[in-house]
């Protein structure tokens, strides 16, 4: 005889959301740490930084600006709460967030291609392109109503999003002293960890194989 066995719901939901609003706290203190360090240049305007800037400046403002909304919406597209409560809220938030993500990653490529030496094209280049493609993509399963694909791709926008914390948070705070064929292979590694961690953490029940959906008795 066959049974299925299900956890009672309300004792995965908790540790589940606990989990999910730790992360979400983190992502902002991680991000209020990096804008405090990295990007703290911005507060003083005889940094020397804003030389490097300057020639493209007017491409960067829109770029900042829709990669900060992307950043902050970001953690919100994962809200059950907000998804199931207010279901249009949360497509609307989305909305903004793909349109933001898009400009600032279409920006993003066009301002490593134009401005950045030949160098540094594959690194951070991939990392643009792949953050507006997997940005369409997710738009594309939505529109189509295909949800799993939809939260898989958006699971791989958000954390190539998320990767201009992390760019910047792991060499100026955890690795200080990077060199650049070290710091050009942790860009690679955001790289790959966003493409597979949404797979993971979307699949994780099946791929445990201690959990078992039916017990045979």
């Amino acid at each position: 005889m066959t049974t299925l066995e299900r956890p009672p719901t309300a004792a995965r939901s908790l540790p589940a959301m606990l989990a999910k609003r730790g992360v979400i706290l983190a992502v902002a203190l991680l991000t209020l740490a990096t804008l405090a360090t990295h990007e703290a240049y911005v507060l003083r305007p005889h940094d020397p930084e804003w030389a490097h800037l300057a020639p493209f400046r007017w491409w960067l403002a829109p770029h900042v600006l829709g990669g900060a909304i992307a950043l902050l919406l970001a953690p919100l597209q994962f809200s059950s709460t907000l998804r199931g409560r207010y279901p249009a809220v949360h497509r609307w938030l989305g909305r903004t967030y793909m349109t933001a993500a898009i400009i600032a990653s279409s920006l993003s490529v066009y301002i490593v291609v134009r401005f950045e030496v030949m160098a540094n094209w594959w690194a951070m280049g991939t990392m643009g392109g792949l953050w507006l493609i997997t940005t369409v993509l997710a738009w594309l399963a939505a529109r189509n109503r295909d949800f799993r694909q939809h939260q898989l791709w958006v699971g791989r926008s958000v954390c190539l999003t998320l990767t201009f914390v992390a760019t910047r948070f792991v060499p100026d705070i955890l690795l200080p002293g990077l060199d650049y064929v070290n710091m050009t292979a942790l860009y690679w590694l955001f790289i790959v960890l966003s493409l597979i961690v949404p797979d993971l953490v979307l699949n994780a029940r099946s791929l445990a194989p201690w959990r078992r959906s039916a017990r045979v008795t």
